[in-house]
């Protein structure tokens, strides 16, 4: 698949349990730190599963470009537009912006698309009090709900609000999309936002994705047996689960007629993407990972790249046993004559759903430019299943190639993956 505009990241952010910009979450990966804890916004004192990844002094009024937007968004949103904001800053793309005469022409080419996690528990809290004094009969809940129920309630849970006031913060007029599919939701968004900017449609775009996790989510995840009580630690004998965790990312990108316009700084460039279902079911998976091995020969022919081009892998490595073991043997399936390391990052900030692939994203640019594969840190001894993996609790340098493949997953048996090119 031949496509006619390279595109390229010019600006890059990432809020985790980890560290609150993208630099610092890189640091701690570096560092072997994890900022997975006992969760301490809800009292958990009582559950058998307390871990989470929380964001460390988090100060929402100071996060957004107007502390107005506090009384009609939610915590997600927060951190979905801080990261927006973070990534657009790091860019200066604005700055060039102020020197043009036709700032509307600008706009009008400038896209935004989000990951967004959806429908969530913490939506419903504004009904909560109602439905018990009118003891969940709902004539009498439609009597009180106008004069019980404030009016912001709906403002406050649209799932587009990162989409809507990033492009309203910025004047950003071009195509705009939201995309919510659980954990790859994020990954999807970039790819469609780079096939946007390669095919023309626009010059450039915002990609953002954002997660937080609740206390109902949390028990939910326990009861389907996927979170672990102790730890997260992909492909290591020891893995058990997963761990929730809250978090996000963005990346600008442009096309390079846009790059070269302003002389940007390109911290990479997106070489293709894609996705497929295993149709296993909303919670199944392929234990012999062919679907996700196939995805990756796909993904790797519509780029023309052949397995030995690819520097390092970042894996999902959520540390469930299934997802571990059958992306494993996927790796396997195509990389096992090359031997190329493989990473992942999940294990310091938790796993931060749809804005998992991202962040995973984010980092990968890190690794590409310092040309540094980190190692798992708390990677122990590997797991039979994985042992054919090339992964390391010790960092490597990247000495092979300029490429690295990033493998994101999520419910109802979905895969992406994405390819990413060193910046030039």
């Amino acid at each position: 698949m031949k496509q006619s505009n390279r595109v390229f990241i010019t600006g890059r952010s990432a809020l985790t349990a980890s560290g609150n910009t993208a630099e610092a979450t890189w640091d701690a990966i570096l560092n072997g730190q994890s900022g997975i804890a006992e969760i301490a916004e809800w009292d958990l004192s009582q559950w058998s599963t307390r871990l989470g990844g929380e964001l460390k002094n988090f100060q929402p009024a100071k996060m957004l470009p107007d502390r107005k937007l506090i009384k009609v968004i939610s915590r997600q949103d927060v951190i979905g537009i801080n990261a927006a904001v973070q990534a657009v800053e790091h860019s200066q793309m604005l700055s060039y912006r102020d020197t043009l005469t036709d700032v509307d022409a600008y706009n009008d080419q400038s896209a935004v698309f989000v990951g967004s996690p959806g429908n969530k528990y913490f939506q419903q809290y504004d009904f909560l009090p109602l439905l018990a004094k009118t003891h969940g009969q709902m004539q009498p809940f439609a009597q009180h709900l106008f004069e019980e129920v404030h009016p912001m309630w709906l403002l406050r849970i649209l799932p587009n609000n990162v989409l809507a006031y990033t492009g309203i913060t910025y004047g950003f007029k071009g195509p705009n999309h939201n995309v919510t599919n659980h954990a790859v939701g994020g990954t999807q968004a970039l790819v469609e936002a780079y096939h946007a900017i390669s095919s023309g449609q626009v010059d450039r775009a915002v990609v953002v994705a954002y997660d937080v996790a609740e206390p109902q989510s949390l028990f939910y995840y326990e009861q389907l047996g996927v979170l672990s009580q102790r730890h997260l630690k992909p492909f290591d004998e020891e893995h058990d689960g997963t761990i929730m965790a809250e978090g996000a990312a963005a990346l600008v990108l442009e096309s390079e007629a846009s790059v070269r316009a302003r002389s940007a700084t390109c911290y990479g460039e997106i070489i293709g993407g894609l996705s497929n279902s295993e149709v296993a079911g909303l919670f199944s998976i392929e234990a012999d990972g062919q679907q996700l091995t196939e995805l990756m020969h796909r993904t790797l022919s519509s780029v023309d790249l052949k397995p030995q081009d690819i520097g390092f892998i970042v894996a999902h490595g959520n540390g469930n046993v299934k997802s571990d073991d059958s992306e494993a043997q996927a790796i396997n399936n195509v990389f096992a004559q090359q031997a190329i390391p493989v990473t992942a990052f999940k294990w310091s900030m938790g796993h931060t759903i749809c804005a998992s692939g991202l962040i995973d994203a984010v980092l990968a640019t890190y690794a590409l430019e310092t040309q540094c594969v980190p190692g798992i840190a708390n990677l122990q001894q590997v797991a039979a299943s994985c042992s054919e993996l090339s992964v390391s609790a010790e960092h490597r340098p990247l000495n092979r190639s300029t490429h690295a493949l990033i493998i994101n997953r999520g419910f109802a048996s979905m895969n992406t993956c994405l390819v990413i090119k060193s910046g030039e």
